[in-house]
């Protein structure tokens, strides 16, 4: 008699417990019955509003806080994205006076949309 369990009745090879973990694993993954049903609602939610107009004091205000801004400063930012205000906290990944756009992380704004500019490191 041999002792190898390949032929016994309920032994599984490496190929059938791979299988068996994958097979578990589906069981648990959230199910997406209303694809895009999330993103829809959280749209609905947003309040849209008109752009604010900037003023002069304001647009000092601005051109100040970009002036005294560099790479790696902790910031916050509110600008105007998707017909409406947003504020942001991140940090200043990139300053294109040339093309005139701060970006945050990975948000890409442009001088011409900010609102406010609050340098929150010291």
């Amino acid at each position: 008699m041999s002792s190898d369990a390949g032929g016994a009745p309920g032994a599984r090879g490496t190929a059938g417990a791979a299988r068996g973990h994958t097979d578990r694993a589906a069981q648990f993954m959230p199910f997406a019955a209303l694809t895009g049903f999330y993103d829809l609602v959280r749209e609905q939610e947003r309040t849209r509003e008109p752009r604010r107009e900037v003023g002069e004091e304001r647009a000092e205000e601005i051109s100040s806080a970009l002036s005294s801004l560099r790479r790696g400063d902790l910031v916050r930012v509110t600008h105007y994205a998707d017909d409406a205000y947003v504020t942001r906290e991140g940090i200043v990944a990139r300053i294109e006076t040339d093309l005139r756009i701060l970006q945050v992380v990975r948000t890409r704004i442009r001088f011409d949309d900010l609102w406010e500019v609050v340098r929150l490191d010291s």
